[in-house]
């Protein structure tokens, strides 16, 4: 059981603020890009229906629609680039668990976890005194191990890691890619939440009426400023 700090506790308060601050603009990012591919899914689905219709019970044309995105590169106009896809790729890769949410949904597991090792963590460990290696909550140990599999293993999370993950195991197939739905990655920023409730619980845990970590679904800290009003 850790000491009642008050001075350390509060210390911490503006980091893991920060960190929360962080989080949930990972959240409404992911959840943005969700409606543009879902808007960018219905838009080629329309396009489809428009070029693709029934003519005498065949495909005009025989061909399948092919699908162009092209952006200017701001420092040089004169270029463009690209991509060619057919609609059928297309309307895949803007599915939901498609390719793109995918993308999204990795790049946030590493995002997340390089703010916590990189920053959040040493900024903890310097309060309390200690090594950042002697900072250690499970989801987001689970969360390293995420990373790893997305930088190193082409996403894949072997059997041998599997058995490491402490709070995320069920969202994880053992040697298969790592492909998480929406109420999956949903649950992935719960887990995180609780563990920045873990870390504030820290010195106060074991005090009458605290509340328990995995009985907080989401954390917020108030900033109300100095004690002495100025």
């Amino acid at each position: 059981m850790v000491d009642f700090d008050l001075d350390k506790a509060t210390q911490e308060l503006p980091i893991l603020r920060s960190f929360i601050d962080f989080l949930n603009k990972q959240s409404s990012v992911y959840m943005d890009c969700l409606n543009g591919f879902e808007g960018n899914k219905v838009r080629i689905e329309r396009q489809v229906a428009r070029v693709t219709f029934p003519a005498r019970k065949e495909i005009r044309d025989g061909e399948e629609v092919i699908v162009w995105d092209s952006m200017e590169d701001p420092d040089k106009p004169d270029v463009i680039h690209s991509s060619i896809r057919k609609s059928s790729s297309y309307l895949a890769d803007n599915a939901e668990a498609g390719f793109n949410e995918q993308q999204i949904c990795w790049a946030i597991i590493v995002f997340i976890f390089a703010y916590w090792d990189e920053e959040v963590r040493p900024a903890i460990a310097k309060v309390r005194g200690v090594e950042p290696n002697n900072i250690k909550i499970d989801a987001l140990g689970d969360l390293r191990i995420l990373r790893k599999a997305v930088v190193h293993a082409k996403g894949i999370v072997s059997a041998k890691e599997h058995e490491k993950l402490k709070k995320m195991a069920d969202l994880v197939t053992p040697g298969e890619k790592l492909v998480l739905k929406h109420n999956q990655m949903h649950q992935v920023f719960v887990l995180i939440k609780k563990a920045i409730a873990e870390i504030v619980t820290h010195y106060t845990g074991g005090l009458p009426g605290a509340p328990s970590p995995e009985e907080i679904v989401s954390i917020a800290i108030q900033n109300i400023g100095p004690r002495d009003g100025k």
